[in-house]
């Protein structure tokens, strides 16, 4: 199951070659995962790079978006795209993990 942010500037992603729909934010916290894959990433840095610096840094925002983004890439063939790390924050396992 390949998933990929295709036009970063036009927050474009797709599966498998089908095109998905997600919001802007939703794509930049795909993007950030992907671009980290296999390493943890925390909500503070999800927050970081994916909010303005405007915003002020409420985890349970990170939280929202990213159950969103699960319900909507994931599927009964790979169901763990996105795995919480519990205490840490969240990660894209390589396909070598």
């Amino acid at each position: 199951m390949a998933i990929s942010v295709v036009d970063p500037a036009a927050r474009t992603v797709t599966r498998d070659g089908a095109p998905l729909d997600v919001t802007g934010r939703e794509a930049a916290v795909l993007e950030h995962l992907l671009r980290h894959k296999g390493t943890v990433v925390s909500k503070s840095e999800l927050l970081h790079h994916c909010w303005d610096a405007s915003r002020d840094g409420d985890p349970a925002v990170v939280e929202v978006v990213v159950h969103r983004l699960r319900r909507k890439i994931e599927t009964l063939e790979a169901p763990a795209v996105i795995e919480t790390v519990r205490g840490k924050g969240y990660v894209i396992r390589s396909e070598e993990s």
